[in-house]
């Protein structure tokens, strides 16, 4: 990868960075790690790293054996995820992050392409790693490398949409359009974290709108792609996801004709997500029980194997993986299946990639992941009455849309019993209760302002749960401390389902997400008997809270506009007396013949299915 790339928009920025050939470290950091202290378990390999090894590997050229010492430590980070640096653990951090950075961006290592696409791949982690330490971002390295012939690999490597300089995509991918299709994949699998950046969102919007990107030549890696587009620009995500359909289409493996011959009564379920803790399964569980009574299911599990798939409803079970062996279709091919039946397409390779074949006569999708495939072979997307705007939700959907009770979704039984724990008046805790995706820069400048009117103390309690991996916890944690005041916020890492609840209630109130609310959060903190303000909009994804909210008659917690968003939760802050009337009008709600009787809706959603079918 000897190509060099010049950024002449960044010359001035490139002629005032460091040129000379090291790098002074950080103040703080030493150059030499101190020993690691000692412990009877094996040491990982962020302990273990020596940066005095690397020294003398470099000195003798070794420049993959130097590589290798580097992808120990980044495969480590890549599944490993910290939430809390000891004074030691920050040290080695540091340590690593410069010793890497310092040689990395010397001319002259080359350990040639096989090793810089391992690193180019890692690029999300390497971020992640340099923002947990001092250097906080990559931009001085970037700025040297730019200088420097031969950059073009190791720029790839360093360079993403947490740098504050900027470089043109059509730039990168005119240089070399593999290399950066490789590159903008790795990138885009920190949406969850750099949605919460202004900046970061901005440039993530940029990258997600170039369409001239080959997707096609990495198909085992775009479903960050798919998955993130929506919450990277929920306007425009339907770009990029037919662009990504097409290109599966394209596939020999796609244009294979698979054999069916449909016997009525027959459905396949094709998830990836189909176990208790999973919000598909909390949402659709219900619809598929009711569905088992009339029909024979077959679960077709996709991606890794699971031991907690629920198998409970389906007469058989059958596997596919890209990862095993994509060519081996023999869990769909051939099949009796009158309708396949996707609930969570984009959350897999696998969903993506079958949602673009022709598998049964019928099929269907619907909100376990609420958005429009936009150009797959799914005929058929069933949603909510009360949760779509009729007049315009068909124009929101490539697949037929097909209406049914309710909000097209449905609660599973809470199995938490509350014990409403008496809240301190000092301080109000606010439940924000979202993944780190949803958790995007324009929706935090609400709270902001909230936080600016507020009469009282406030604390922002973020539950952002297996969103975050790859080594995203701390700097989404550092993020919303370093706006709000380490004091004001908590952020938990993937906690389980009772510890959630336990904290949930130690809230005085729940803020909702904007666009993306969350049903099954919802559920969760009604239950709880928490009072949630959402911000309605026009899809099913900033709706279903409203819907809830409307079932146990606290409408008044809805609005229609940003302003009215934050009016409402500075009233209901600021106002005591309301908010307790609010609360004891919410208690004395009958939820199980509200907001958790689903039988209604059960039986709408096996209705539209038997008029699919042509029962």
């Amino acid at each position: 990868m000897d190509t060099a790339l010049h950024h002449p928009s960044r010359l001035e920025d490139v002629s005032s960075a460091n040129r000379s050939e090291s790098l002074p470290a950080p103040s703080g950091i030493r150059c030499e790690m101190s020993a690691p202290e000692t412990s009877q378990e094996p040491l990982s390999p962020i302990e273990a790293f020596d940066s005095r090894k690397i020294a003398e590997l470099y000195s003798q050229s070794e420049y993959q054996q130097m590589a290798d010492e580097f992808l120990k430590v980044l495969d480590h980070l890549q599944l490993r995820t910290y939430t809390h640096l000891s004074q030691a653990t920050s040290r080695r951090f540091n340590d690593f992050a410069t010793t890497f950075l310092f040689y990395f961006t010397r001319e002259d290592f080359r350990p040639g392409d096989p090793y810089l696409l391992k690193f180019i791949d890692l690029n999300s982690i390497i971020a992640n790693l340099v923002a947990m330490s001092d250097w906080k971002t990559t931009d001085t390295f970037v700025s040297l490398v730019l200088q420097q012939p031969h950059n073009y690999g190791r720029l790839l490597a360093l360079y993403s949409q947490s740098n504050s300089l900027e470089i043109d995509i059509k730039l990168l991918f005119n240089t070399h359009a593999q290399f950066s299709n490789r590159w903008l994949l790795s990138c885009f699998k920190n949406y969850s974290l750099g949605c919460s950046n202004e900046v970061e969102l901005r440039k993530l919007r940029k990258f997600i709108s170039y369409t001239e990107a080959p997707l096609f030549s990495e198909l085992a890696k775009v479903n960050h792609a798919y998955f993130a587009a929506t919450y990277i620009d929920f306007e425009n995500d339907g770009l990029i996801k037919a662009q990504i359909n097409r290109s599966f289409q394209q596939l020999p493996l796609c244009k294979r004709e698979i054999v069916n011959k449909p016997v009525k009564g027959r459905v396949a379920v094709l998830t990836s997500m189909w176990f208790p803790t999973q919000s598909v399964y909390r949402s659709q569980y219900p619809f598929l029980k009711e569905l088992a009574k009339t029909y024979d299911m077959v679960l077709i599990a996709l991606g890794k194997k699971r031991e907690d798939f629920d198998t409970s409803l389906f007469s058989d079970v059958r596997y596919y993986s890209v990862v095993d062996d994509a060519n081996d279709m023999s869990a769909i091919d051939p099949n009796d299946f009158e309708l396949a039946y996707f609930p969570d397409i984009g959350m897999s390779t696998e969903s993506i990639l079958l949602s673009n074949m022709r598998i049964a006569p019928i099929q269907v999708s619907n909100y376990g992941h609420p958005v429009s495939t936009y150009g797959s072979k799914i005929d058929y997307w069933i949603g909510g009455r009360e949760t779509e705007v009729i007049e315009t939700a068909q124009s929101r959907y490539s697949e037929r849309l097909v209406l049914i009770s309710g909000s097209g979704q449905l609660p599973v039984p809470i199995h938490y019993s509350p014990t409403f724990p008496q809240l301190s008046e000092n301080t109000i805790s606010i439940a924000c209760s979202w993944t780190a995706m949803k958790t995007n820069s324009e929706h935090l400048d609400r709270l902001s302002e909230i936080q600016r009117r507020s009469n009282v103390p406030l604390k922002f309690r973020f539950f952002p749960g297996g969103s975050l991996r790859m080594n995203q916890y701390l700097p989404f944690a550092n993020r919303l401390r370093d706006r709000f005041g380490a004091k004001c916020v908590d952020v938990f890492s993937n906690i389980n389902y009772a510890t959630y609840m336990s904290e949930l209630e130690r809230c005085h109130f729940a803020l909702d997400a904007y666009p993306f609310g969350g049903y099954n959060t919802s559920i969760d903190l009604l239950n709880l008997r928490k009072p949630i303000i959402t911000l309605e909009g026009d899809r099913f994804y900033s709706r279903s809270t409203a819907f809830c909210l409307r079932k146990v008659g606290l409408g008044e917690l809805i609005a229609h506009d940003p302003q009215e968003y934050i009016t409402k939760a500075i009233h209901f802050i600021n106002n005591s007396h309301y908010r307790n009337d609010v609360q004891r009008r919410l208690n004395a709600v009958d939820l199980s013949a509200t907001l958790m009787d689903t039988a209604t809706d059960a039986a709408s959603f096996v209705q539209a299915i038997d008029r699919l079918c042509g029962r």
